[in-house]
């Protein structure tokens, strides 16, 4: 490889690495309130259980971490203080006492609903700033790369670790 095209490579590899730390960066804590962002997380999990199935009351303990790639105690701490706070409730299963649901209190689904609504504001705020047209073909962009890197990511995990890979080789 010639060395310009060292130069080039090692150039799209740190625009790539420095704008996905920028948006990282981003203090999203600016649009919460009332709220931390794990928290957040928590109750739009729950949220979004509930719309996919309204027929069950409340989504498991153990599908919850699942979800959240957390452990079940990490999930039961944060329930405790979400049920103090009166945004989350447990539910006995009726059909296995042994079981126990999550759900949202009122509280809970509003102040979900309020976050919603102010990022939504965001967003619009910020395709107000680009422009529609512009903001639609970045985030066409977005997808197509990360379609890509899936399939990168894809093609990597079945070949045998060790070998040093090439791109339509991973």
């Amino acid at each position: 490889m010639s060395q310009r095209d060292k130069e080039r490579e090692n150039r799209l590899i740190v625009e790539h690495v420095q704008t996905i730390d920028a948006i990282g960066r981003l203090n999203w804590e600016r649009l919460l309130r009332g709220v931390s962002g794990a928290e957040l997380r928590f109750l739009k999990t729950i949220r979004k259980f509930h719309w996919a199935h309204p027929e069950i009351p409340g989504m498991y303990v153990n599908d919850l971490a699942e979800e959240l790639g957390v452990t079940k105690s990490a999930v039961s701490k944060m329930l405790r203080q979400l049920e103090q706070r009166g945004l989350a409730a447990r539910r006995t299963d009726p059909d296995n006492r042994r079981n126990t649901f999550v759900c949202l209190t009122e509280a809970g689904i509003a102040l979900e609903e309020q976050q919603r609504e102010s990022f939504d504001a965001f967003l619009l705020c910020v395709v107000d700033a680009l422009g529609e047209a512009r903001y639609l073909e970045i985030l066409s962009g977005m997808r197509e790369m990360t379609r890509c890197m899936a399939r990168e990511l894809e093609r990597t995990a079945e070949q045998s670790s060790g070998e040093e890979q090439q791109c339509g080789q991973f």
